[in-house]
């Protein structure tokens, strides 16, 4: 990555747009505490439930989480950006400094909209190199024992498998981070952020989402927004992100044990209530996440497929190398990729 001069990411702004649309509150210590305690009397049994599904990372040194609040599920996310959007520093450079808060306000608003959703992540820095650390965030977390009661502890498991299912996923292929970071380059690389592009886009933007909003697809949208270049990064990394999204929540149902998840179906139930609330439906307007919604469903329809056809196995040949991943067209077609991969 390309590092030459102040950051193209104004996190003073980031901090503060996090901020004012998710302030954060005090937590109880005493609850902080129980539930730090409880995160890691539960990891080794989780961590080892995920190894034996999956069958990855198995030489990896035992998985870590950290409980943090919602100011430090924003500083870790901050952190993992840093660098990602050096590929637009030439062209922004004559308005730099404007840019640079504006981008760091809209990445903040996101990340606090996110820091009162989210319950855990894995989250790799996408702008450097090295591993990725397990958060679990603590308000989130404490807050499903007043919205589920004994539930809440099923719920607190499955998350974490899920999370931990991402972290064998890249700390246990060597290649797949740097791909990933690889296809955001790409995708940064193709854009134009010029007012001509803007001007050329705008008049076309009623029509394309008045399709959106009537067929659900974001199709149109994708094909309004996006330079060639990109909109062929995108049907890559639809492929790539499904397959992990779909395998963390496959994991999170196929590899607990009762000893971990007493009631899996009341957790899928608190799992998809979670992603019909007011939250939610505001970062599915700002942040496209019902592609991410979709790359869980069908992700999950593509693994389970996988895996009956082949076991785990066949799914982990998807890790072997980068143009074993899916293609985009191939989630819905896991024998095909199945065929395509083992010929």
């Amino acid at each position: 990555m390309i590092d030459d001069g102040p950051p193209l990411v104004d996190e003073a702004a980031a901090r503060w747009a996090a901020a004012f649309v998710a302030p954060t509150r005090r937590a109880d210590p005493a609850a902080v505490a129980l539930l730090k305690a409880d995160v890691a009397a539960d990891l080794p049994a989780i961590d080892a439930a995920a190894r034996a599904w999956t069958q990855l990372g198995a030489d990896l040194p035992p998985t870590t989480a950290r409980v943090v609040g919602r100011s430090g599920f924003v500083e870790a996310n901050l952190t993992g950006l840093r660098g990602v959007f050096e590929p637009l520093r030439a062209r922004l450079e004559r308005r730099h400094a404007l840019a640079s808060r504006v981008l760091g306000a809209q990445i903040g608003a996101l990340l606090g909209l996110l820091s009162s959703k989210v319950l855990g992540q894995f989250v790799l820095p996408l702008g450097a190199s090295g591993g990725g650390q397990l958060l679990v965030v603590g308000p989130n977390v404490l807050d499903l024992v007043d919205e589920h009661g004994e539930l809440a502890t099923d719920i607190r498991r499955t998350v974490v498998l899920h999370e931990i299912t991402h972290r064998l996923q890249f700390d246990g292929t060597p290649w797949l981070a740097d791909h990933l970071r690889s296809l955001m380059d790409r995708y940064l690389a193709g854009s134009r952020v010029d007012g001509a592009a803007l001007a050329e886009i705008a008049p076309r933007l009623p029509k394309a989402i008045a399709e959106v909003k009537a067929s659900g697809d974001l199709s149109p949208l994708l094909q309004t927004v996006l330079t060639e270049e990109q909109a062929a990064v995108v049907d890559e990394a639809q492929g790539l992100m499904s397959l992990l999204e779909g395998h963390g929540n496959a994991s999170m149902f196929l590899a607990a044990t009762d000893e971990l998840i007493g009631d899996p179906d009341g957790v899928r139930e608190a799992l998809a209530a979670r992603r019909s609330d007011v939250t939610s439906k505001i970062l599915t307007a700002v942040a496209g996440m019902e592609m991410k919604r979709r790359q869980y469903r069908e992700g999950e329809a593509f693994v389970r497929e996988v895996v009956d056809l082949a076991g785990i196995t066949g799914l982990n040949r998807a890790f072997v190398a980068p143009d074993h991943l899916p293609r985009g067209d191939e989630v819905s077609d896991p024998a095909g990729w199945l065929a395509r991969v083992e010929g």
